[in-house]
């Protein structure tokens, strides 16, 4: 992302991205073909700015910024009015938030994680194919 993308985001959330964001989508940390570029920590404006339109007023958080999701029914924000927000989970279902991740640090420690288990089961079911038996056609 570059730092035009960030002034088109900022546009349509009419506030300015905290610094820990700006800084990591300026040297974006994860692969273009990553479960972390399609979702947890998209790298398009046009991703991001497909996050702003969820209603957003949760008791605590002043000035929510989504910065991903789970590819489902979980949405990733911060607290953009706090240097050192954590991160939370905002539940589509409930409408209920919790925190996710203390920091945003640990919430990139996370997204490398969950990338990892994908990359592992993405090599365990190669493996599981290669070592069929013959007669093993469901698999």
């Amino acid at each position: 992302m570059t730092e035009t993308d960030l002034k088109q985001i900022e546009k349509q959330l009419g506030f300015t991205v905290p610094d820990y964001y700006r800084a990591t989508m300026l040297n974006y940390p994860f692969g273009a073909d990553s479960f972390a570029d399609d979702c947890m920590l998209p790298n398009r404006p046009d991703r991001v700015i497909e996050l702003v339109g969820v209603d957003s007023h949760f008791d605590g958080i002043e000035q929510p910024f989504f910065v991903g999701t789970d590819g489902g029914e979980e949405w990733y924000f911060v607290d953009s009015s706090k240097p050192d927000s954590g991160v939370f989970v905002f539940q589509l279902e409930t409408g209920k938030h919790q925190t996710l991740s203390p920091s945003w640090s640990a919430y990139l420690d996370h997204i490398r994680a969950v990338d990892a288990e994908g990359a592992a089961d993405e090599a365990a079911e190669l493996e599981r194919k290669r070592n069929k038996k013959w007669w093993q056609f469901w698999i």
